[in-house]
This record gives structure tokens, C-alpha cells and sequence, in this order.
């Protein structure tokens, strides 16, 4: 049986993979104040309820949101995790200490990186605007905290797509999805091959070249993201820690092929 259905099914978090350092939990919980579809939704962003592709229902928060200036405004709707700030500070926090102990400053950097790569934000489906100025909010859609490309509908426009189009996009299965640009998934910048690496048991796809690899890529995000909740550590942090621990180490946000 899948981990994420047993999650499902229990819909607890155990203590033991919660944070016991305040500092690191309030720190985690100011920068989750930079997800945006949350502070400037219009709808409150309601936990659903009900699961969603995979996903159960009493984690994801369904938010309906707005940006940019009044007289160029978009309406998005974002499909995003729950997670407690307890839960993402004990994943960095064991992490760290595996990967990088004798770095003093780990925990800052790797949250700093977190936050500016993700605004503390995983979306499981849905719109997520980007704004490359003040003034201009592109569309990006995403699956399992990656950014796809959905079959009628092209990342990087600056139009109000109709909310009941984003929804239905939203709700789309899987294998609408032409297309994973990058393959990154967020918090951080994890990337299929940096997975493989790290855990070459999961045969993670080191490319995203078919149907079948992004498919997989898809479903290890998934089932990976929602062990974690249950876990004092997150895999997918793990392997984008493991990929660049020289960079880290100085305190810098890494590029995907920095060491």
C-alpha cells in the first residue's frame, strides 16, 4: 500500500517529526508569510475537504487569488499543501544535520532558499502567477510542485484566463500534461536526477522525455511529499541538499548545476 494513502487514511502527524526548536519553527512560519496566493486570496483559501488527484482533501487549500496593479489585475486559483511550519522546520533541521553539520548556518540558508524559490508555496495543481516586474503577472501552471504544460493552455501569458478554464485545467488528469519544463519541484529546486542520485532504488527518471518518465517523476513527487508529513525528513530536501553542499556550505542559494 502506497505511504500516501496510509497518510490519508490515518490524517495524523506524529510528534516525532515535528520541530522542537521555536526558533526555527517561527522562523519557518515569517517566511511562509510570503505565499502570496495565500496573503492576497479572496476567498480565504478554504481547506477543501474532499481529495484531489491523489491528494487528500483535509491538506489542500483551494485559493482564489489577485495581483498585480489595479489597472492591470489577474484572478488566479491555486490548489496548495498545508504544511505545518513544525513539519518543514524538522525537515531542514534533519537535513542539515546529516548533511551539513559542521555548518553553523544551515538552517537560515536552506529555508532563505526555500522561500525565495517557492515563496513557501506547493502547489499541487493550479495557477501560479510569476511576476517578472511589478507591473506584468504571467500564468504558470503547475502539478505536484513542479511547473507543467497542460495540453490548451501555454505557461507565460499575461491574460486573464477565465477562472472556471483554470479549474478545469486544475482538475485535468495527468496525462493532459504535455510537457515538464524543468522538472523541478519545490520547496526547493529538486530535479528528477538529483533524486535518482541520491536514491537510486526508486529508479527515478533522470530525463523527462516520455509520458512514462513524467509520469513517474510526477508520482515520486507525490508519494514522497506527503511520506514526508509523517517523517522527520523530507527525501526531496534531502537529495537538492545532497546535490549542492558546497554551495550551501557558503551560504549561497544554489543553480541546478552548481556543486
Amino acid at each position: 500500500m502506497k505511504r500516501y494513502f496510509l497518510l490519508a487514511l490515518v490524517g495524523l502527524v506524529s510528534q516525532n517529526t515535528l520541530a522542537q526548536n521555536l526558533e526555527h519553527v517561527n522562523a519557518v512560519r515569517h517566511a511562509q508569510r510570503s505565499a502570496y496566493a495565500i496573503t492576497d486570496a479572496i476567498n480565504g483559501c478554504p481547506i477543501i475537504g474532499t481529495d484531489v488527484l491523489g491528494w487528500p482533501g483535509s491538506i489542500v487549500r483551494k485559493c482564489v487569488y489577485v495581483e498585480g496593479p489595479t489597472q492591470n489585475q489577474l484572478t488566479g486559483i491555486a490548489f496548495l499543501i498545508d504544511v505545518r511550519p513544525e513539519s518543514i522546520a524538522r525537515w531542514i533541521e534533519t537535513s542539515c544535520s546529516s548533511l551539513l553539520p559542521s555548518y553553523s548556518a544551515c538552517f537560515d540558508t536552506v529555508l532563505k532558499c526555500g522561500q525565495e524559490n517557492s515563496g513557501m508555496m506547493f502547489p499541487i495543481s493550479g495557477n501560479v502567477m510569476e511576476n517578472m516586474n511589478p507591473k506584468t503577472w504571467k500564468n504558470y501552471f503547475f502539478r505536484n510542485g513542479m511547473t507543467v504544460a497542460i495540453d490548451g493552455e501555454t505557461n507565460g501569458s499575461t491574460i486573464q484566463i477565465p477562472i472556471e478554464k483554470q479549474e478545469a485545467f486544475a482538475s485535468s488528469p495527468d496525462n493532459a500534461i504535455v510537457s515538464i519544463p524543468s522538472g523541478v519541484t519545490r520547496f526547493w529546486r529538486t530535479l528528477p536526477r538529483q533524486f535518482a542520485a541520491r536514491f537510486p532504488d526508486t529508479q527515478a527518471p533522470s530525463m523527462l522525455d516520455s509520458a512514462t518518465a513524467r509520469q513517474k517523476w510526477l508520482d515520486l513527487a507525490k508519494s514522497e511529499f506527503l511520506a514526508a508529513l509523517a517523517q522527520p525528513e523530507n527525501r526531496l530536501l534531502d537529495a537538492w541538499m545532497s546535490a549542492h553542499p558546497k554551495t550551501i556550505g557558503r551560504g549561497v542559494c544554489p543553480g541546478d548545476t552548481d556543486p
